[in-house]
């Protein structure tokens, strides 16, 4: 009987990222894909406004979402929490998983990600820019220096895509259709 083991490190199954780093280096194409993400603005009165269902690994995944309620918190969380949700899970996902491949245990790993926002242009009262900066502060704890920390912090400022997304001006199509 063969028995199969997995390496993990830091809750990263380092093995998968390995051979995912190998198919890439065969067959370049391996490494893009079309992310996408598709909802429904949902009408009944009181509940969330926007939904959608997402494949996980053992089914699918239902997120909801409300209109931002700006007199205090809505019935689900809005449009920026799931951003700077994004954010933070990919920066926090690329940087643990480099301490993994570089054999660093980590133990703890808090991440907060704040954004300073102006609604003046979004109610057609200004111009001014909708967000003027991101914070990215990350508390680390584990088998780690402060060098290797830094090193950690330059790397998934550079290879995480949600970093990416902000730091970067990136092509936007937009295609809205009238259905009859």
């Amino acid at each position: 009987m063969m028995v199969f083991t997995t390496m993990t490190l830091n809750n990263i199954d380092t093995e998968q990222v390995k051979d995912y780093k190998e198919a890439i280096k065969k067959d370049p194409k391996e490494a893009k894909f079309t992310a996408k993400i598709e909802g429904d603005w949902l009408f009944e009165k009181g509940g969330p406004q926007f939904r959608s269902t997402v494949k996980v690994k053992d089914g699918t995944y239902m997120m909801e979402s409300s209109h931002p309620n700006f007199a205090g918190p809505g019935i689900r969380p809005g449009p920026m929490a799931f951003g700077l949700f994004w954010f933070a899970a990919c920066y926090s996902s690329t940087f643990v998983t480099e301490a993994s491949m570089r054999e660093i245990r980590l133990t703890s790993v808090k991440t907060r990600v704040e954004a300073d926002l102006d609604y003046t242009a979004q109610f057609d009262l200004g111009e001014t820019p909708l967000i003027s900066e991101y914070r990215v502060i990350m508390e680390v704890k584990g088998d780690v220096t402060e060098t290797q920390v830094q090193d950690l912090k330059e790397y998934a400022l550079k290879r995480c895509i949600g970093m990416f997304t902000i730091k970067h001006a990136i092509a936007l199509k937009a295609d809205v259709r009238l259905q009859k």
